[in-house]
């Protein structure tokens, strides 16, 4: 403990300089991860072709998207545990193996089975890369530059889902489906050759024990609550299945907290948990995930099955926004090392809060121009929230507990996400099942109008918790330690659940 106080203190006296070598790290797994992820969310676009061409329902055509991310976090849980037991070099090389045979399923897939399973597997790559990007922003930036380089790392996993749905809409529009794996495979080797080259070990590896239970735990709990809301999109809410699904999911949830307080090397240790400003970031940023792959999924689809526009168009109301993303999440970042996270952050959700009034207001009259002018908002407070969200989570960890924290902020982004689609995918189902008499267009924009007042509902979630998180921090609970009352008065077995009471 005494030589993790030592490093950690280093971080704050070392030279701001970063090593060609560790940006370079930095961008072979963040191209890698990209691509991943570009690939993930171009694909809801293609829904509608897919749904015709292997006959599928959109509640099954969504486990595209939803699939691969649910295996995506299941990896992320294990981020913790592979990076300690491994060489960081080692995990790349598996990861980019893994993509490369993922991709070339999908793009040789003849049933929905097989393109399934491509996906299935990328998710796999896809877990084990973005969890070593973050790790080597977390463990190799001076933390003076943390801020602007998670910002960097954010733009790369938060640019992807939103170029998708553009970068799918053109190349199936023109060329069909398949071309959005081939022109990704050179760009991932490119990134594998950048990762390969530049990836060091500065850290020791060691043999912890594999907490397979505590992953059993997780599995389920994920999986479960998973498979609920693709039960409710099928049965409708009042559906047994997906209440008993969602209650054992929730249970297995809490199993696995009181499993880690019981072992020695949990697969992620919440002891991170007892960081009350980490818990609300960690929550925020959950939210603020569901919420952008929640409208990554709502948005084009909006376009093309209520607005009747194709595929082409659906994916470039995203553009606009995406772009901007570039400029303003560098700039969100620095804004956060210079004045801190809170003028940022509740700037950001102050406008994607407003965005979401704006679509719902005005669902009667969007047109593909309204939807991308309103998009252009949503992704200024979107980009000034996100990244930063992340980083001022990350600072309340010491560094012993960094690996656990960027494990478990990993893990919930593309969990969040997947619930995301998932339940916007259920909302316009159950639209569709009660439609009484209402043509599917109308169905699905009524479903769309029960969406948009979701992420309403979720963005002032969002503010409240941020809200009552830098008015903890203000009053001095920020320090990167357990102590104080906080501590004193919550036995730790029960603080996961004590802080959301608090």
């Amino acid at each position: 403990m005494k030589g993790e106080k030592i490093m950690e203190n280093n971080r704050f006296t070392q030279s701001d300089q970063v090593s060609k070598k560790i940006i370079l790290a930095i961008v072979g797994t963040g191209m890698m991860s990209f691509c991943g992820v570009l690939l993930e969310t171009s694909m809801n676009v293609t829904f509608p072709t897919l749904m015709r061409q292997f006959n599928v329902s959109v509640s099954n055509v969504q486990w595209i998207t939803s699939g691969y991310l649910l295996i995506a976090a299941l990896v992320m849980a294990l981020a913790s545990y592979i990076h300690k037991r491994f060489k960081l070099k080692n995990i790349y090389t598996v990861s980019v193996v893994l993509f490369i045979l993922g991709l070339l399923l999908c793009v040789f897939a003849q049933s929905f089975p097989v393109l399934l399973a491509g996906r299935l597997i990328g998710g796999i790559a896809t877990g084990l890369t973005t969890p070593l990007m973050f790790s080597i922003i977390n463990h190799d930036i001076p933390i003076q530059k943390l801020g602007r380089y998670t910002a960097i790392g954010a733009i790369i996993i938060s640019m992807a889902p939103t170029i998708g749905p553009t970068y799918g809409g053109l190349v199936s529009y023109y060329f069909g489906w398949r071309l959005i794996f081939w022109i990704v495979l050179p760009v991932s080797i490119i990134a594998a050759i950048i990762g390969i080259l530049n990836i060091e070990q500065n850290r020791n590896t060691q043999h912890p024990k594999l907490d397979i239970l505590g992953f059993a735990w997780i599995a389920a709990a994920f999986i479960l609550i998973a498979l609920a809301f693709n039960e409710a999109s099928t049965h409708g809410w009042a559906s047994t299945g997906f209440w008993l699904m969602l209650v054992i999911g929730l249970l297995s949830a809490g199993l696995y907290a009181w499993h880690a307080i019981h072992v020695k090397s949990p697969l992620i240790n919440i002891k991170i948990f007892t960081y009350q400003p980490f818990v609300l970031s960690f929550l925020a940023y959950a939210l603020c995930q569901l919420i952008n792959l929640g409208m990554s999924f709502l948005l084009p689809n909006f376009g093309q099955l209520v607005l009747g526009s194709n595929a082409l168009l659906a994916g470039f109301l995203l553009l606009p926004g995406s772009v901007l993303r570039i400029f303003i999440m560098p700039w969100g970042g620095n804004l956060l090392d210079r004045k801190g996270p809170s003028l940022p952050i509740l700037t950001g959700i102050s406008c994607i809060l407003v965005s979401g009034v704006l679509y719902f207001s005005f669902m009667s009259f969007l047109t593909i121009p309204l939807m991308t002018f309103f998009y252009v908002f949503y992704s200024v407070g979107f980009s000034l929230t996100y990244s930063n969200t992340l980083a001022n989570g990350m600072r309340q960890l010491p560094m012993h507990l960094k690996d656990d924290g960027n494990a478990a902020f990993n893990a919930i982004q593309q969990y969040s996400g997947s619930i995301g689609t998932s339940l916007m995918a259920t909302l316009i189902a159950i639209s569709q099942m009660n439609a009484q008499g209402m043509s599917e267009k109308e169905a699905i924009a009524r479903g769309s109008s029960h969406d948009f007042i979701l992420l309403i509902i979720m963005s002032i979630a969002l503010l409240g918790i941020q809200g009552l998180n830098f008015k903890i921090q203000k009053n001095g609970s920020l320090s990167n330690r357990i102590g104080g009352d906080f501590e004193r008065h919550i036995h730790f077995g029960e603080c996961a659940f004590c802080l959301l009471m608090n």
